[in-house]
């Protein structure tokens, strides 16, 4: 009975450790701290509009946030936007992606993160749109990552595509998103990646859009969560969907009126987070746009009553911006949990040693005859090689070459006629 106790002990322990929620959110901040002939200092007010979005972000928390339409012209604007509406009422964890606006747009895409849960590991941009694409990789503070060097990277790519519904403003977003792709491609698939942002596509059959949910590689393609295709513009199917426009006023001219008519705004998953492949998966039901109850097609989000959210958040929401922001959650699993049979019935076991250098070595002891297949993945889950070796009873001595590869995280995944098992081994 005690040793029952102590495994079911262990097994709470790593459970606990071995899982978290994290919550992503992408908003167009309309012209933030940007004025224009249009959105001027009257009716895109910065103060204004930053305790619109105190009250919305306090709110929701995200973990990653991505912000669009962020003035350009100066690093300033997304340091007041850190300092004055993220990191303020007792909060100072969150950080910040560097600047970059190669394109001299006079409003980007940028990246905040609870630094908590997420490092910034490094950023790249995509030139040759309207605006500089940004693409973000993220590793996940795990628990064992001083130990055993090891975590789980995200990549987000945050993107504001071309608007307009003419040929030419449709043929420009496909360039951009059929760039991302490409690039995607070029650097050895997908892994957790996650695009979002403002697409301003009114249709899922647009070039743009099956440029990013049907890339001729199969492998290299991202996936609507809540798998809603359609013609989404002025179309009351898809009223629960809509995330533009929050007004019907037709006197601010900076907003677009109209009311809830179109869904621009997007967070697509990679196939590897949709299936739970690296340790990264979507949570059922957890996408949605921030105040759509669904009941307000051509009406402001907060006329009629509309009790999706608190009242003070849904005036925050209308006045901010004329986007809503969308959500997702993911559940992370960066340790393995292990079983109470492992640990105490399992006679089968494989040793090795860590870090490795132009080899790695296992130490296999088994009870039979048996067929071992090794399959080694990169850290961003894409399948490196596979191996066969036949076992024996005892101890079984095996090496694989290393000397090709670069420094980095690997996945050894070992299975036989009775266990799976996964390690994770560094080459210097």
């Amino acid at each position: 009975m005690k040793q029952f106790l102590i495994a079911i002990a262990i097994f709470c322990s790593y459970t606990i450790v071995a899982q978290d929620t994290v919550k992503i959110m992408t908003y167009n901040l309309l012209d933030y701290n940007n004025p224009t002939s249009y959105c001027t200092t009257d009716n895109n007010n910065l103060s204004v509009k930053d305790g619109y979005l105190r009250t919305i972000f306090s709110y929701e928390m995200p973990d990653i946030f991505a912000a669009h339409e962020v003035s350009g012209y100066v690093d300033a604007s997304c340091k007041h936007l850190l300092d004055s509406v993220i990191n303020v009422n007792g909060v100072t964890w969150y950080h910040r992606a560097n600047f970059i606006n190669s394109n001299n747009s006079d409003i980007i895409s940028t990246l905040f993160y609870d630094s908590r849960k997420f490092t910034l590991y490094n950023q790249n941009f995509l030139s040759g749109g309207v605006r500089d694409l940004m693409i973000f990789k993220l590793y996940y503070n795990s628990p064992d990552i001083s130990t055993l060097y090891d975590t789980v990277f995200i990549t987000c790519v945050a993107m504001h595509l071309k608007a307009g519904s003419t040929t030419s403003d449709q043929s420009e977003r496909a360039a951009e998103t059929l760039m991302l792709m490409n690039y995607i491609n070029g650097v050895s698939g997908m892994g957790n990646c996650l695009t979002m942002g403002d697409f301003n596509v009114q249709s899922s059959n647009e070039t743009c859009f099956q440029n990013l949910i049907n890339y001729p590689d199969s492998n290299v393609r991202f996936y609507d969560p809540i798998n809603k295709p359609g013609d989404w513009n002025n179309n009351s199917s898809f009223a629960a969907f809509h995330t533009q426009s929050t007004s019907t006023d037709d006197n601010n001219t900076c907003m677009a009126s109209g009311g809830m008519d179109d869904r621009f705004d997007f967070i697509l998953a990679s196939y590897n987070i949709m299936n739970n492949i690296s340790k990264v998966a979507y949570v059922p039901d957890s996408y949605l746009a921030v105040g759509q109850d669904g009941n307000h097609f051509n009406h402001s989000i907060n006329n009629p009553t509309n009790n999706s959210v608190p009242s003070d958040v849904l005036d925050a929401l209308a006045g901010m911006s004329d986007h809503l922001p969308v959500i997702l959650k993911l559940k992370i699993s960066q340790t393995h949990a292990i079983g109470i049979s492992e640990h105490f019935s399992k006679p089968e076991t494989i040793k090795f040693e860590n870090p490795v250098n132009d080899e790695a070595h296992f130490q296999i002891y088994s009870t039979k005859n048996d067929t071992y297949i090794l399959k080694m993945y990169n850290q961003l889950g894409c399948l490196i090689t596979t191996y066969t070796y036949q076992v024996y009873p005892g101890y079984n001595r095996i090496s694989v070459p290393m000397n090709n590869f670069v420094s980095g995280l690997y996945y050894f995944n070992f299975v036989n006629s009775e266990k799976n098992t996964t390690l994770k081994i560094m080459k210097k």
